[in-house]
């Protein structure tokens, strides 16, 4: 479809849609009204986003946050403690003027501090905290970010 199309059927689908946001072909979404995107958002090709239906998990993705190629976020899963795995959530929150590298992951509970970069290929199970760039599996704070003035 258009984009001026889509753009429709995401303003009513999401929870909260901003303004500015740039969603690339071929992303997922499960359960778009559990997902806010603030404005100025880019989630480029390839990214995937799985709330829960019955467990009300949210995933927040607040102004001027940048998704590279791949990147999956996943705010439910499974207790492994019991054989028949029972449904687990947490709500995943991206702060401002984070930049989420490609192939990376961001399991349920997470929140992402503002300002900070998560390379690409990481996978996150943790907080992250503001100005902080991390990578790894699992993702580990490896420097804080530092801004330059324009």
């Amino acid at each position: 479809m258009p984009h001026f199309i889509r753009y429709i059927f995401f303003k009513v689908l999401f929870k909260k849609y901003g303004k500015n946001v740039m969603i690339d072909y071929k992303t997922f979404f499960r359960y778009m009204g559990g997902i806010q995107i603030g404005n100025n958002v880019s989630i480029n090709r390839g990214c995937e986003f799985f709330t829960s239906a019955n467990l009300g998990t949210i995933i927040d993705i607040q102004d001027n946050v940048t998704f590279s190629p791949n990147v999956k976020i996943y705010s439910a899963g499974h207790d492994y403690k019991y054989l028949d795995l029972p449904d687990t959530s947490g709500d995943v929150t991206i702060n401002e003027y984070v930049w989420i590298g490609g192939n990376s992951v961001i399991l349920q509970g997470v929140n992402i501090g503002a300002y900070s970069i998560v390379s690409a290929s990481s996978i996150v199970t943790k907080d992250v905290p503001p100005y902080s760039i991390v990578a790894g599996i699992p993702a580990k704070i490896i420097k804080k970010r530092e801004l330059n003035e324009l």
